[in-house]
Formats: C-alpha cells, sequence, structure tokens
C-alpha cells in the first residue's frame, strides 16, 4: 500500500511538472523585475533557437525529373554526384521499352543527401541532363515539433527514473508488480518519443530527392490520314496483291485438310455403310404385297 501510494502521489508530481513547465520563463521574468532588473525581449528571443532563423528545424523534399538520350548514364552520373555530397542512394529503379522500333529506358532514384547542400544537389543533378522537365520541392519546419519531443523526452525519462526508484525500495508483491507495470507502459511511451525524434531529426539531416531520367519522346514522322494508293494503277496491284494473298490463303487451307480426307471417308463409310445394310435386310425380310380390288375380305375363325 505505501508503494501504490507513493506511485499516486508521484503520478500527480508529475502531472504538476508538466502542467506547469510553461510558467518557467514568466516567473523568471517576474523574479527579474522584482529584483530591480530588467528583461531584454530581444535577448531572450535570440536565446531561444525556436526565434533564431538561422537555427531553424526545416525537412526538404523534392522531386526532380529531366531527358536524356542516355538515361544510364545520367543514373551513374548521379550516384556519384550523390556519394560525393556526402548523401547516398535509397532505391534505383531501371526500365527499358521500346518506341516506334528503338529502344529506350527510363531511371529512378530515392537520394537523400545533407540538406546543407540540398541546392546544391539539385544544380548538379539539373547539369548531368540534357534538359529538366519538372521540378517541384517542398518545405516542412519542424522546429518547434523537435522541441516539444526534446521536452517531453526529458520529463518521460525522469519519470522513469522515479518509477525504477520506487520499485527498488518496494517490499511486497502487489507493490512490485504495480510498478513493473507502470515502468512497462512508460518506457514504452519513452521508446515511442525518442523514435519520434529520430524520424524527425533523419529527416531533417538529410533530404530527400526523388530523381528521375528518361529518354525525350521521338515524333512519329507518320502522319496521320488517307495512306491507300493513288492511282488506278497502284489500286489494281493491291488487288492483285490482295487476291493473291487469299489464294495463297485458300491453297493453305486445303493442304492442311488433304491429309485429313481419308480418315473422314473412312468414318463416313463406318456409319453409313452398316446403316444401309440394316435397311436392305428389313426390306427383304417384310415384302409387301399389293392388295386385290375386290376380294372378299376372309373372317378369322373364333377360338
Amino acid at each position: 500500500m505505501a508503494a501504490a501510494a507513493a506511485l499516486l502521489l508521484f503520478g500527480c508530481a508529475d502531472a504538476g511538472t508538466d502542467g506547469g513547465g510553461s510558467q518557467a520563463v514568466p516567473e523568471a521574468a517576474d523574479e527579474g523585475a522584482v529584483n530591480g532588473g530588467s528583461v531584454d525581449d530581444g535577448a531572450t528571443a535570440a536565446a531561444d533557437p525556436q526565434f533564431d532563423s538561422g537555427n531553424r528545424d526545416v525537412i526538404y523534399e523534392s522531386a526532380l525529373e529531366v531527358a536524356d538520350p542516355d538515361p544510364n548514364r545520367v543514373a551513374e552520373e548521379a550516384w556519384n554526384l550523390a556519394e560525393s555530397l556526402g548523401g547516398f542512394v535509397g532505391a534505383d529503379q531501371r526500365d527499358l521499352f521500346t518506341v516506334d522500333g528503338s529502344v529506350q529506358g527510363r531511371a529512378h532514384l530515392v537520394m537523400r543527401i545533407p540538406s546543407e547542400r540540398f541546392q546544391e544537389a539539385m544544380d548538379g543533378l539539373t547539369a548531368l541532363a540534357e534538359s529538366e522537365v519538372h521540378r517541384s520541392v517542398t518545405t516542412e519546419d519542424v522546429t518547434e515539433a523537435v522541441v516539444d519531443l526534446e521536452s517531453y523526452i526529458a520529463t518521460k525519462g525522469a519519470s522513469v527514473a522515479r518509477v525504477r526508484e520506487l520499485l527498488a525500495e518496494a517490499d511486497s508483491v502487489s507493490a512490485i508488480l504495480e510498478l513493473e507495470t507502470e515502468l512497462a507502459e512508460r518506457e514504452g511511451e519513452l521508446a515511442s518519443l525518442q523514435q519520434q525524434l529520430a524520424d524527425l531529426e533523419d529527416r531533417v539531416a538529410l533530404s530527400t530527392i526523388e530523381f528521375t531520367v528518361a529518354a525525350p519522346e521521338v515524333e512519329s514522322s507518320v502522319e496521320s490520314g488517307y495512306d491507300g494508293p493513288d492511282s488506278f494503277w497502284d489500286g489494281l496491284v493491291a488487288g492483285s496483291r490482295g487476291a493473291l494473298a487469299v489464294l495463297v490463303g485458300l491453297s493453305v487451307v486445303v493442304g492442311v485438310l488433304l491429309p485429313f480426307l481419308p480418315i473422314a471417308a473412312l468414318a463416313a463409310a463406318a456409319v453409313v455403310v452398316p446403316l444401309r445394310w440394316r435397311a436392305r435386310r428389313r426390306a427383304a425380310a417384310s415384302p409387301v404385297s399389293p392388295p386385290q380390288v375386290g376380294a372378299p375380305a376372309v373372317p378369322r375363325e373364333r377360338v
């Protein structure tokens, strides 16, 4: 019971610390005013990283598409450029396809570049290709989110340490079990906050550039419209060729079916001959005599 009560009081203390953390700066300002000192708003803003325009945590993400007759060469040089700037290529996908009989390629790279060299990387990638097709850049200022996460991690880390101290002093099984459950929950929350901060710091430190290079589109030289014969002679030649193609096709069909004619004849004979033979036997077994006109009917005898 003593450990549970201490845990309850500790939870209330944590809530009071979180809720009153934002009052630290006003209290310091009030104390300075009481002691006769003056508060310099400019100095305070310069000391706070949130007010320093040169110390912002900004995430840069970009999509750059260029065109070049040799996409594979540009992709290889993009690898070298990323490594020379201290970055790396996280994904590389290359495709080959045929357009109007010519083999063309396309490469898509996902690059991670140090944020301080982001613009240098964009300019260098553009210079590798023949022309630039599309560019989009997005930025996200996460300075406040980073500061908040750091504050939450510090507070949660202190609470985890205090729960561990209470667990070391617990003298009953129920108190130990309760404190272990509370410790596991707070450690999980602390790990989640630390992971969120690590992800943000990684995205701030390394900008993401999705770089795509493809061969320029080849305009088709075939004009749309009528492309048939232009004269009577051309029409006659085209018709003769069509008729010849039909004859050749028929001859091919006949050549394919000809070997099957004996088999079809045997199958037909196997069906027709027995039927005709059976019909002849029936006709021979029961001859029909024509009735005589005027002949008296013979009455049948009763049994």
